[in-house]
């Protein structure tokens, strides 16, 4: 890990899939570009500032995401005037760029779908259609993703479309059509970070060779005491600081460098990423100094009108785990199960990817014992339950400070974010109610059995009446059910994880699905 001064040591793009994006060959210069699809990477020699960004913009070249640590996804109607704008290297991501690598090496038979924020989402599931793939709809996925189920060699296929812009394996939560919130990703003054792309490189190290980081509350939710809320947010700090080999201590004043500023706010808060209200995006943060610039570096904003809860859900400790990943420098993780997953669920610990991530930042934190705690499986954070939350006690303060703050320095101003698509309108009279569908037996969507075949059973309904019941096997198996309003199948089963999907269809193509996962011993 590079550690010297950003000016001097300025990283290139470095993707999930395949490394440097340099592999592409030798710095293509303006004025021979090829031609450039509708979305395309731009490589800078250095960080691509405001200047940078506004000179963009003024030629009719959108920026959609930051790509740490000296580059931008874009998009043009037409082909680009790049003149001027020491672009090292132009144009698009292969199409083995976009698969994650933990499916090169592993099918799950479900996939998380991510793309481009600026594209139709409509001619998405059209595209996802036409390469035989089936969407598995989950309304409480990110307006610019979808889960679909189908071959692997499909998947493959779709990744060559221009809109795509990552697949990664779809997680059990959401592959049980349980209702999950997802992150929209860490943050920077130059709009968010993709997906497929690794970080940066985390707090930069001061100049007696640590890195001492401070937190300070700027304001708390109403939702919860404020002991609560104080007590829960440092317990996540806690988490990360027992593994990596930095310092997290409470601040002396808002806006100090190096420090995590906390906000809770509503709406448009003066960041150019306003909330949603309840029931969205639950909170963003702020990368770490560079790219971002202090005072803003680091920041964690909560959305206010969220129903906040301690020990259940929405549980502020989960999503509090999760967004300092980002505030101390982890992008997402491809890995289902890990805090920093792109979809929140209740954890206690961090998992073995998350402390191999904060490690590499940072280095070991020899204090700490080598295997994580053990995270048992459990549901994302949804909406509350009846009971009222447990109030847990207040936690001690972090260790004190290493090193005094230091002057922030000149801080250029926010670009605002790029909003995803709203999709055209419904003809009106068309039937889009999807068919529900229950599973009555197996009562479990986790079963393990040493039989070579489970009988599902189930009840579906819908308001012109179900055409069809079909299962599928993430094998690649699949058939029809028999019977419609109340159907069974008899499913075989190979050794391992069986991640079986039922699917109830309407005359108008509508689909409602649940799923199950028989483990074959």
């Amino acid at each position: 890990m590079l550690l010297t001064p950003w000016a001097q040591a300025q990283q290139g793009i470095r993707l999930k899939a395949r490394g440097a994006i340099s592999r592409y060959g030798p710095n293509r210069q303006a004025g021979r570009l090829p031609h450039l699809p509708h979305h395309y990477v731009l490589e800078f020699r250095t960080y691509p500032g405001p200047g940078t960004r506004q000179e963009l913009g003024r030629r009719g070249i959108r920026v959609l995401q930051y790509l740490p640590e000296s580059g931008l996804m874009v998009s043009s109607d037409a082909q680009p005037d790049l003149a001027g704008l020491e672009v090292t290297w132009a144009g698009a991501l292969d199409p083995d760029d976009k698969i994650s690598p933990l499916l090169q090496t592993q099918s799950t038979g479900a996939y998380l779908v991510v793309f481009q924020l600026d594209s139709d989402m409509q001619k998405g599931r059209q595209t996802v259609r036409s390469q035989g793939l089936d969407i598995l709809e989950n309304p409480a996925l990110l307006a610019w993703q979808l889960m679909v189920t189908g071959s692997y060699g499909n998947v493959t296929s779709l990744a060559a479309d221009d809109a795509v812009a990552y697949i990664l394996p779809a997680s059990p939560d959401l592959v049980a059509g349980a209702p999950v919130i997802g992150c929209a990703g860490p943050l920077t003054e130059a709009g968010p970070v993709g997906e497929y792309v690794e970080v940066g490189r985390g707090w930069a190290k001061d100049a007696g060779g640590g890195v001492a980081l401070h937190y300070f509350f700027q304001s708390l939710t109403l939702k919860l005491d404020e002991s609560t809320v104080r007590g829960e947010i440092e317990r996540a700090f806690r988490e990360w600081a027992r593994y990596a080999n930095f310092t997290l201590s409470p601040g002396q004043q808002e806006g100090a460098v190096r420090s995590i500023d906390i906000l809770f706010a509503r709406g448009a808060h003066g960041d150019g990423y306003p909330f949603d209200g309840p029931g969205g995006i639950l909170a963003h943060t702020f990368y770490p100094a560079p790219p971002n610039s202090e005072p803003m570096a680091g920041d964690m904003h909560l959305d206010a009108d969220e129903d906040w809860h301690a020990g259940a859900d929405v549980d502020l400790y989960t999503v509090a785990l999760h967004e300092a990943g980002h505030a101390l420098g982890l992008g997402h993780s491809d890995r289902p199960g890990a805090v920093m997953y792109p979809y929140y669920r209740m954890a206690s610990a961090l998992t073995d990817d998350d402390i191999a991530g904060i490690r590499d930042l940072y280095g070991s934190n020899s204090s700490t014992p080598v295997e994580p705690p053990v995270q048992p499986p459990v549901q994302p954070p949804v909406q509350p339950p009846v009971q009222p939350p447990v109030q847990p006690p207040v936690q001690p303060p972090v260790q004190p400070p290493v090193q005094p703050p230091v002057q922030p320095p000149v801080q250029p101003p926010v670009q605002p974010p790029v909003q995803p698509p709203i999709p055209p309108p419904v003809t009106p009279g068309a039937d889009t109610t999807p068919p529900s569908l229950t599973i009555t037996s197996p009562g479990s969507t986790m079963v393990s059995t040493s039989s070579a075949s489970i009988i599902i059973s189930g009840t579906a309904s819908d308001n012109a009446g179900v055409t069809a019941v079909k299962w599928s096997n993430s094998y690649g198996d699949g058939g029809a059910a028999s019977g419609t309003a109340n159907w069974s199948v008899s499913v075989p089963l190979l050794t391992g994880n069986n991640a079986i999907t039922i699917r109830a269809f309407d005359a108008a193509g509508n689909s409602g699905w649940r799923a199950i996962t028989v483990v074959r011993r």
